[in-house]
């Protein structure tokens, strides 16, 4: 997959053993990287085999206790390490392979202060943090010094980097140089702004930073996926209960626990805590599991709900610019259900009580007491959800002191259809065919279901390369099916409008095809689970100039003209538009060309854990321990009702059908019978008569 093993994977050895031989024992740390392993053929050896109650703090004590092990491979489905002897010899372009089932343990010469994290840095190459550029350093460094300066900061805490590799001139024993941009955040406090970019970026987190405020977490709240558990396993636990393992999971000090799996069998329940969550590789970190649950660290939010007896008021005092919206689920075309965001002004929705209204649900307890509650959509983009968008129940219990139901996460799947316009020339060769696919980062597979934050790739593809004319794109749409909601993801130049959404095309060329690519996470429109992406292809001859994109980079295109007048044809029973050449060389013009990509979008369910608020209130999903309150969403409540008669007319049908076929069957036996004992004696009666009357041809003479 050459899109994803790209050169500046390289881990060079005489790099590795120079910084280690040279560095004293208390800088040698590890660097965790995700998604990478270096190839089978580098000989790995075996570290530790099947642990899986730790097997991440034993392979990293077994490599440490190896004077020439400086990196080693965890296989999280199996629970084995393997090591490699000094350092990978010679790790060519291609020979590192991308694998999101394992993470790589690399030791680095850092200096660290007050850090008892096991590994220094998590690194992840292909993604970046969209904007919080709190410090541009001014000259290119190397990936060791970004991270050092990253960890040397005084002015403000350092939580994370972003290093772009812009040198090309180095050397294959030299470590790549690049651009290294600090910022004060990172991708769990900024989980919107977190997105997959290019092959030349790479994304560091610092996992020895600090909280900004000692006394007040960041993450007060956890995401809840039913049926599900993660994947990565860093610790395992028997005989815990949840809330034994949420303490242990908030109390870990030897890595930054971002979530935690229970899972039940037998009324004993299996704690596992993780250092990742589901943003890293989208939600394909996610497994099912009957009898588990994954509990996701998510940031705090600053929300607060009135509750009268005419109107439920929420308020959401943003800690950043908000220019997104706030709406209650399914409901976000209705102007009393849903409010924008003005900047780090106070967002207020109210909704009124009297009234099952924007989706309120009510509900009366036997103790007289209602609760009117709904799933509210706080959505940081004002067009489309994206990963870092937060689900969120809301409502009021009347009768009683009014508690809120307040919960977290969000997600989305595709599913793929597709246009593939052909270009023929008028020529004597026949001409390019261009093609728009989405498809899976990982895989490389085209798209058929995936969520909000899956990472893909979108393609535009052109065969054969060789052909004299070049291509680029622009005016790059995603809207709903009908076109009633509609985003520009890339202007007539081809330069992005908004880089936390989709990032400027790359132009690859090989032997084959000619490509134009972008790699985005998958998003969803509010009102519709349909998005349909539309493009202008335009052709050039020999080669399209780029055009320079300011901040985000060039862009593969050209100012646009008028078109040549081409026709459109049928060959082969595939439509194809025809164009002149020499008209089109001697023009110095460009064709247009439209192309289509339809993706269906669903929203798997995700709540939230019990939450507790500043001022007290008690915050519950679903169910209140302390009240002994069950909410019973309606729907499923009719649901388990049609369940119930669709099994009794079942049963019943099957019945009368059975009975049915016994009947026949019994008249069937009784005729049968019948009809051999008529037989039997019918046979008897015509030897009698046949003894005694006898007709003679010949003679006509009766005996």
């Amino acid at each position: 997959m050459t899109l994803r093993i790209i050169w500046f994977f390289i881990l060079i050895d005489a790099i590795i053993d120079a910084q280690i031989t040279n560095c004293p024992t208390s800088d040698i740390h590890f660097e965790k990287i995700l998604g990478l392993k270096p190839s089978d053929s580098n000989h790995p050896l075996l570290l530790l085999k099947g642990d899986k109650n730790n097997a991440t703090t034993r392979c990293i004590d077994e490599c440490n206790s190896k004077k020439d092990c400086t990196s080693f491979v965890i296989y999280f489905n199996v629970s084995t390490c393997y090591w490699f002897k000094n350092a990978v010899q010679g790790v060519q372009e291609l020979e590192n392979e991308v694998d999101t089932n394992v993470a790589w343990f690399v030791k680095a010469c850092l200096k660290v202060t007050k850090c008892e994290k096991l590994w220094v840095f998590e690194r992840v190459p292909g993604a970046t943090l969209v904007g919080s550029d709190t410090k541009i350093l001014p000259k290119t460094l190397t990936r060791t010094e970004c991270q050092q300066n990253c960890l040397s900061e005084k002015k403000f805490e350092c939580k994370s980097a972003k290093f772009r590799i812009t040198a090309s001139d180095y050397g294959p024993n030299d470590e790549p140089k690049g651009i290294c941009i600090l910022s004060d955040s990172d991708r769990h406090i900024l989980p919107n702004a977190y997105r997959a970019s290019g092959f030349d970026d790479e994304y560091f987190e610092n996992q020895c930073s600090e909280p900004a405020n000692d006394d007040k977490s960041e993450f007060c709240s956890y995401e809840e996926y039913d049926n599900a558990t993660l994947r990565h396993n860093d610790l395992y636990y028997e005989k815990k209960t949840k809330e034994n393992c949420q303490e242990l999971c908030e109390g870990m000090k030897t890595f930054n626990c971002r979530g935690y799996s229970v899972v039940s069998t037998n009324k004993v329940s299996d704690c596992f805590l993780h250092s990742e969550d589901s943003k890293v590789h989208g939600p394909r970190l996610l497994q099912e599991n009957l009898a588990g649950a994954y509990f996701e660290k998510a940031p705090c939010l600053d929300i607060s709900i009135t509750c009268t007896e005419t109107y439920i008021t929420v308020q959401f005092v943003p800690k950043i610019q908000f220019m997104g919206r706030m709406y209650m689920e399914g409901y976000s075309e209705r102007p009393e259900c849903s409010a924008k965001g003005q900047g780090t002004n106070t967002i207020i929705l109210k909704l009124s009580a009297l009234s099952e209204q924007c989706g309120l649900i009510k509900a009366i307890a036997d103790d007289n007491r209602t609760l009117m509650g709904g799933t509210m959509i706080l959505q940081y983009n004002p067009l489309v959800q994206t990963q870092g968008d937060r689900t969120i129940r809301i409502g009021c219990i009347y009768g009683n002191d009014s508690k809120v139901l307040l919960g977290t996460g969000i997600t989305i799947t595709t599913s793929p259809s597709h246009s593939s316009p052909l270009l023929n020339s008028t020529g004597s060769a026949a001409g390019p065919t261009v093609d728009m696919r989405i498809l899976d980062l990982n895989t490389q597979q085209e798209v058929s279901s995936t969520q909000i934050g899956q990472e893909l790739q979108l393609i535009i593809e052109m065969k054969p390369a060789n052909s004299s004319l070049d291509m680029w794109a622009g005016h790059l749409v995603a809207m709903t099916e009908n076109s009633s909601e509609s985003i520009l993801l890339l202007d007539d130049r081809g330069c992005p409008t908004n880089f936390n959404i989709f990032p400027a095309l790359t132009k690859i060329s090989n032997n084959d095809t000619k490509r134009l690519v972008a790699t985005f996470q998958a998003f969803r429109f509010s009102s519709s689970p349909i998005v349909r992406f539309s493009v202008i292809v335009q052709f050039c001859p020999e080669k399209c100039p780029s055009i320079d994109c300011g901040k985000d980079g060039q862009s593969h295109g050209r100012r646009k003209r008028d078109a040549p007048t081409g026709s459109l044809i049928t060959v082969n029973g595939t439509k194809v538009i025809s164009v002149n050449r020499s008209e089109f060389e001697n023009a110095n013009n460009f064709m247009e060309m439209p192309l289509e990509f339809v993706m269906i979008v669903r929203n798997p369910s995700a709540n939230s854990d019990r939450l507790v608020l500043g001022d007290g209130k008690i915050l519950v999903a679903g169910y209140d321990f302390i009240t002994n309150e069950v909410c019973l969403d309606y729907s499923l409540f009719v649901g388990l009702i049609v369940t119930w008669v669709l099994i009794q007319v079942i049963f019943i049908t099957c019945c009368v059908v059975l009975v049915r076929r016994y009947r026949k069957y019994y008249e069937h036996e009784s005729t049968t019978q019948s009809l051999e004992q008529l037989h039997k004696n019918f046979g008897i009666g015509f030897s009698n008569l046949e003894n005694r009357r006898v007709h003679w041809a010949d003679n006509g003479d009766f005996t």
